[in-house]
């Protein structure tokens, strides 16, 4: 279809779609929902760690079913260095969180967050956010990023869209975060998923990267 190539085998070659940023000491929080899209997620912490950025993941109670069933992914901490091969020397930290461990420290001055990406983002955790409900760890840390003016930056993939959705994304947008709704650009011929998913993933980055110098 459309000359779209798509392969049962995970793709990870590093792709020029992601552009190069210093990450080195930089805290950046990853929370992945259950929504689908799964891949989104997974791209943007292989974009994330190829540039040596320290990563906090926070996996939501349906996170794992949906990515193992999406893209055949058990996430844990050991399987890191398999998924992305591409990856010889693992220079960054992948720090996993309980999505209800209201305890934590990563919402706190105790720690330096450099910002935070969700993707993808469900529709409900998105209210959360926008409506400041901090239920969940995923909320609260996004709570402190708009607080203390982190960038955070939302990846909705949920569709259609209704006006509940729209007003909670533009909240989310007064309130200083940004939006990248998973639309990925068809322009440069992506040869499978991986392709359209790391374009996803370097316009996160770029905006991660606004108004900063880790751009490499």
């Amino acid at each position: 279809m459309g000359g779209v190539k798509t392969s049962a085998e995970p793709q990870t070659e590093t792709s020029a779609l992601i552009k190069s940023y210093d990450g080195e000491g930089r805290n950046v929080i990853l929370a992945m929902t259950g929504t689908s899209g799964s891949i989104y997620g997974l791209r943007i912490l292989r974009a994330l760690l190829i540039n040596e950025f320290n990563v906090d993941l926070i996996l939501s109670e349906y996170a794992s079913f949906t990515m193992y069933k999406e893209c055949g992914v058990d996430l844990k901490p050991n399987v890191i260095a398999t998924l992305f091969p591409e990856i010889l020397i693992m220079k960054s930290t992948v720090t996993f969180h309980n999505n209800l461990d209201l305890k934590s420290e990563i919402f706190t001055n105790k720690f330096n967050c450099h910002g935070m990406i969700v993707a993808p983002c469900s529709m409900g955790i998105l209210a959360g956010i926008a409506n400041g409900e901090c239920k969940t760890l995923m909320e609260k840390s996004a709570d402190y990023a708009l607080s203390y003016s982190k960038p955070l930056v939302i990846v909705p993939r949920e569709t259609p869209l209704n006006k509940i959705h729209l007003k909670n994304m533009v909240k989310i947008i007064e309130a200083g975060g940004k939006i990248v709704p998973a639309m990925p650009s068809f322009e440069y011929s992506p040869k499978d998923f991986n392709d359209l998913a790391d374009h996803i993933a370097g316009r996160v980055l770029d905006i991660l990267a606004l108004n900063d110098n880790s751009v490499a």
